[in-house]
């Protein structure tokens, strides 16, 4: 029986892939009979999980600004789309936005990990993307495990002059300097990606291929005739990806489901429109899923054997899974600037006649599939 302390990256966005996967990871290990414990912060992504210890996590503000301005700043940023215009270069991007490579959090969140350390005294420290944690565990001496991909690693892209404030603590802590932020998971002993080789090929033997952490019973239908629209926090805003969507298939033969933040609950025909909808129950029946690329998104539609038209706007991440969806020829790719519903609804007639996308989707969803999920991390773990 191990010890493991899960971190996952905090951020005041709503960005639930980090805090999911620690959700899903949690709940493996506590199966093993594992104890677990959490730190993390209690911000939009936050929910409590149920048989682990938790220790508190402080909130990074977006660009390390005074937390007074930056709390009430980025929501309204958000609410204007202003963060839907930025383009988003590299994974130090991110942690440079979301306040995460500021020296402020970076002194105090690294003390705040460490004390859990300390208290819970874990076997193994995992990362979810959190190079706070990364970082503690190596002052502490421990294991440290982590979540990886493709677009996250510094020779994909990275801003190394967002690295000054990390290069000051691992300075005033006696570690070597960095080029970039991102070069702090090659500390890792093992690196899991939540993928697989063919959608992220990575030559590393630290490299573990998990495929998807959800737990999956897949029941296929032969009733295929829903098409299926999600652009979460993108380039693309909730109203433009309604309008243009409902122009493209309205009267149409398929069901249409459209989804996000916003939202109001509306059916006219075969058009429907809410915040949320339980997609794992429509995708089974759907020919098509329409969304930004994110790594959830792609791979709930991969594993439902759903082809997929992504438009990842000016997000690295979501741009690179998009080239892997088009290279691998389970989708298409439209771009944000191309979103209107002729385009939308030629690539869609598109890759619905052509039976190839949806065969490629299912093998690379089975492929997710089948490399075991969270039990090969469990197993990993010892």
């Amino acid at each position: 029986m191990k010890r493991v302390l899960l971190v996952p990256m905090a951020a005041m966005a709503e960005t639930a892939g980090s805090f999911t996967r620690v959700r899903q990871l949690a709940g493996a290990l506590l199966k093993a009979g594992h104890e677990v414990a959490v730190c993390c912060a209690k911000d939009v992504n936050y929910s409590v999980i149920e048989g682990t210890v938790e220790y508190p996590l402080s909130i990074p503000i977006p660009l390390g600004m005074p937390e007074a301005i930056g709390k009430h700043t980025f929501p309204i940023a958000q609410k204007l789309g202003v963060t839907s215009v930025k383009k988003v270069n590299s994974f130090e991007d991110v942690l440079y936005l979301t306040g995460n490579t500021c020296y402020k959090y970076l002194n105090t969140s690294v003390d705040e990990i460490r004390r859990a350390i300390k208290e819970f005294r874990p076997d193994i420290v995992y990362s979810e993307f959190n190079i706070s944690a990364i970082t503690a565990a190596k002052l502490e001496g421990k294991r440290c495990f982590i979540s990886a991909s493709v677009p996250t690693q510094a020779e994909y892209g990275c801003t190394p002059k967002y690295a000054a404030g990390l290069n000051r603590l691992l300075r005033e802590h006696g570690l070597d300097h960095v080029e970039s932020c991102l070069d702090v998971f090659g500390w890792a002993e093992k690196k899991f990606v939540p993928s697989c080789y063919e959608l992220e090929p990575i030559e590393d033997s630290k490299v573990v291929y998990c495929g998807t952490l959800k737990k999956a019973d897949i029941r296929l239908s032969n009733k295929r005739d829903k098409i299926l629209a999600y652009m979460g926090n993108g380039t693309i805003s909730v109203k433009k990806m309604q309008a243009e969507v409902t122009r493209a298939f309205a009267g149409s033969r398929y069901e249409v489901y459209i989804a996000g933040h916003g939202l109001k609950e509306s059916d006219a025909g075969n058009i429907h429109c809410a915040p949320y909808f339980d997609f794992s129950k429509l995708l089974p029946e759907s020919v098509l899923y329409i969304n930004h690329g994110g790594q959830n998104s792609m791979t709930d539609g991969l594993i439902n054997g759903v082809p997929l038209l992504i438009c990842p706007g000016k997000v690295f991440e979501r741009k690179y899974n998009a080239s892997s969806i088009v290279n691998t020829g389970a989708g298409m790719e439209i771009a944000y600037d191309e979103f209107t519903a002729e385009n939308i609804r030629e690539k869609a007639d598109h890759i619905i006649a052509d039976s190839s996308y949806a065969k490629q989707a299912s093998m690379l969803g089975r492929r997710l599939l089948q490399l075991g999920g969270c039990d090969n991390i469990v197993r990993e773990c010892g």
